[in-house]
């Protein structure tokens, strides 16, 4: 919450409870009993919120198609192993029980949030909210120091605003290779919901992101600048906050900005917090748990203009899909190979069987299936509610994913095309549906989006808009991640064109290596044919002024010191400090 919103509220707190247009806060109403409510700051989960701490009820004027959204929270300033009772809820409208729910103080992490529709109660209602500790059985206990059962911002919306002003829904799919989405060619049934986003919206042919893992690329989606530029380019240095984020810019305009995220490589960790009103990170959460936030958020903040990033996580090793969607890919394997990365990793082609090979593929498209599913979900809540009428939706990757195809597995340690090319795609108001073969980089994301929001690009930027069609240009990229200890970098021309990736040893200063590819007769990249010397000495040329202009920009990025648990994570999902 944004310092000096819980004064506001109660600074406003004595107004009538007469219906003005827009949302319609509780907290800024008089009690039934003519007294301003028992309210403050409560934080749980890193997040604070305006909260109702005591019982209270209000006569409240309600639109026709009325919504209330609120939240459960808990905090103790003790052990929160030690925090008693039960914390127990009732909302009612007059003697009518709208919803009853019980957390246990001991295990509530974060706000859990509610929608309960109040179109059946006419033109007015007293919404009332019993707050009660209890034991085990029901019975009161008295509440010791140190202890907050909150209910936030209990709000009255109606759901005829939903799509009246602009909203947009950024989605991150990490690790999903786009020859795995269905839009771009595969077979098997991985993507039936972006699928009809693509024939839906702009379909974008030939995408590539900035980097091979998490972390830069991200930065570059949210920033549009080269790695170098942002500062997040290893596991030790964050964002150097020295340029502009999708997500300021849009808060900066007006706009709500929320994120709920996955990894600890898009969270406040590493400075990706920046712009956000909140940013909602747990690690490893699951698509389910992505989605179910998703539609808290958009019932939250939808009847405004807003801004909510989504980032799914589960594509990533290790690959464990769900039951129901991994019986879609994988019916008959019998051998003993698993999805976890310490299973499969450290073997070679020689010690994995097309079998093997062919079962992991199927928990990888499981992983991808399940996001779809969850991600449909999403979808239909945007347009239940109506948002669609004005919202934007984008979703792309942050990379993609090596299955040996040129002896590697995972990701962050190469260049090649299985871990550059993504998929992009996005549609909303305004936006006519076409296939857009043009080469275009994560770099564009941002001002696609700030363009069709209506808010000014700044000149760092990198990118374009996608809103229009593009001339050719050339995408690069990066990687701090290798093997050996080399920088990697690559520039490239086009689906059909020449590509180029280069070694620079652990310095920057000189070029250990180069590979070259024509991607017009090899897009597998098999075999490093160089082209004629102007064309090497060109595009090797662009290449390194690229990155020694983005590090030149992004000197000073800030370390990021790990705690122990932190780095136990990372070590356990294959990240290794360079």
């Amino acid at each position: 919450m944004r310092r000096g919103a819980l004064a506001l509220l109660l600074a406003l707190a004595a107004g009538c409870s007469r219906r003005a247009p827009g949302p319609d806060r509780l907290l800024l109403h008089r009690t039934a009993e003519g007294v301003p409510p028992r309210a403050g700051a409560l934080a749980t989960g890193g997040e604070g919120r305006p909260a109702l701490l005591r019982s209270a009820s209000f006569d409240v004027r309600l639109p026709s198609r009325a919504l209330l959204t609120f939240g459960m929270g808990v905090a103790f300033t003790g052990n929160p192993e030690d925090a008693p009772g039960w914390y127990r809820l009732k909302v009612r409208a007059g003697d009518q029980v709208l919803l009853e729910h019980t957390l246990n103080p001991r295990a509530a992490h974060g706000w859990r949030d509610f929608s309960v529709p109040l179109e059946r109660l006419g033109r007015g209602a007293r919404l009332g909210f019993e707050i009660r500790l209890t034991d085990r059985d029901g019975a009161d206990v008295a509440w010791p120091p140190g202890l907050l059962l909150g209910v936030s911002d209990p709000t009255v919306h109606d759901v005829d605003d939903y799509g009246k002003a602009k909203g947009i829904v950024l989605v991150s799919i990490d690790t999903l290779r786009r020859d795995h989405v269905g839009a771009y060619g595969y077979a098997p049934p991985t993507t039936p919901r972006l699928d009809s986003l693509a024939r839906e919206g702009v379909f974008c042919e030939d995408a590539v992101s900035t980097s091979s893992w998490t972390l830069p690329a991200h930065l570059s989606m949210l920033t549009s600048v080269d790695p170098g530029a942002h500062g997040g380019v290893d596991m030790r240095h964050g964002f150097n906050r020295r340029v502009p984020t999708l997500a300021a810019l849009l808060h900066q305009a007006g706009f709500a900005t929320h994120a709920v995220t996955s990894h600890l490589y898009v969270s406040a960790v590493y400075g990706l917090d920046d712009g956000f009103d909140h940013l909602d990170f747990h690690q490893d959460r699951k698509a389910t748990d992505i989605a179910n936030r998703a539609v808290d958020v958009l019932d939250r903040i939808g009847d405004r203009p807003f801004f909510l990033f989504l980032h799914f996580y589960d594509p990533h090793w290790h690959y464990e899909p769900p039951e129901n969607t991994r019986k879609i890919f994988d019916t008959s394997y019998t051998g003993t190979i698993t999805g976890r990365l310490q299973d499969f990793s450290h073997r070679d082609r020689k010690s994995v069987s097309p079998a093997d090979l062919a079962h992991l593929v199927a928990l990888y498209d499981g992983e991808i299936r399940y996001v779809d599913d969850e991600l449909g979900r999403v979808f239909d809540h945007v347009r239940a509610r109506g948002l669609d009428r004005g919202t934007l939706v984008l979703v792309t990757s942050d990379h993609g994913e090596e299955f040996l195809e040129h002896g590697s597995w995972e990701h962050q340690k190469t260049l090649y095309e299985e871990v550059v090319r993504i998929p992009l795609l996005f549609r909303g108001p305004g936006v006519a549906p076409r296939r857009d073969s043009a080469e275009t980089s994560l770099l564009d994301v941002a001002p696609t989006l700030l363009t069709w929001a209506g808010v000014p690009v700044p000149a760092p930027m990198q990118g374009r808009s996608l809103l229009a069609r593009g001339a050719d240009r050339e995408a690069y990229g990066e990687t701090d991640h290798t093997v050996d200890g080399t920088h990697k970098l690559f520039l490239r021309a086009g689906a059909r064109r020449w590509k180029a990736i280069l070694s620079l040893d652990r310095e920057g200063a000189s070029v250990r290596g180069e590979e070259w590819y024509d991607l017009s007769v090899d897009p597998g990249e098999s075999r490093s044919v160089r082209p004629p010397p102007a064309t090497t000495d060109a595009m090797r040329r662009v290449a390194l002024d690229r990155w020694k202009a983005a590090r030149r920009r992004g000197a000073g990025a800030p370390a990021v010191n790990l705690s122990p648990e932190q780095r136990e994570r990372l070590r356990a999902l294959g990240y290794v400090s360079p």
